[in-house]
């Protein structure tokens, strides 16, 4: 509590404030070109860069980094490219989530890291589940080339119970099919009472 109320009274100093980065060049010449959706759509991008909230676009996009100022460039051009996005290739860092044995009725959190390996922005355009079981949190923004997001997937054992193996697929524009498939396997450990129906 301490560490917090000393940086509280040191943003209060008068004379302090928080310092602004140079507007990169490129940037600089790619803001006036926004029209008003694109130029809301950037802000957000901006503050999922690391910009504070509650300022206009140009004062939030100098409150970033050179690669912060980059990526919201990579990102205005993005959106000024008209039809579908390039293909670009991606690497998953693991296609299978082993979640070993559980109780039937628990529920499982756990994600896929996705790296841009290609040149292109990589965007995900939606997804499915082969069940209901899998919910997923998929990349709000195009992730620009070198850089990763992450994939959250959440997986229901309520009547699952035995071995399980569920996919999901994700809707992109990677190199060559514009699809992956992720996996989630394990066993579920049945609940008591529960009936079996064994057919001949």
């Amino acid at each position: 509590m301490a560490k917090y109320l000393s940086v509280l009274f040191i943003l209060l100093l008068p004379g302090f404030k928080l310092t602004a980065q140079h507007l990169s060049d490129d940037l600089q010449s790619l803001l006036p070109t926004l029209n008003s959706t694109d130029s809301l759509k950037v802000l957000g991008y901006a503050r999922y860069q690391g910009a504070y909230h509650g300022r206009p676009l140009e004062a939030t996009c100098k409150l970033l980094d050179t690669t912060g100022q980059r990526r919201v460039a990579d990102y205005v051009r993005f959106l000024q490219r008209p039809g579908d996005p390039e293909p670009t290739t991606v690497r998953f860092q693991r296609d299978t989530i082993s979640f070993g044995t559980v109780n039937e009725g628990y529920i499982l959190l756990d994600s896929f890291v996705v790296i841009n390996t290609g040149s292109h922005p990589y965007v995900v355009s939606s997804s499915k589940g082969s069940c209901d079981c899998t919910m997923l949190s998929i990349p709000k923004y195009p992730v620009m080339p070198g850089d990763s997001a992450t994939v959250r997937v959440e997986f229901d054992s309520y009547r699952k119970a035995g071995k399980t193996l569920a996919g999901v697929i994700i809707y992109d524009n990677s190199r060559p099919n514009r699809r992956n498939i992720l996996y989630i396997e394990g066993n579920v450990k049945p609940k008591g009472n529960v009936k079996t129906i064994i057919r001949d």
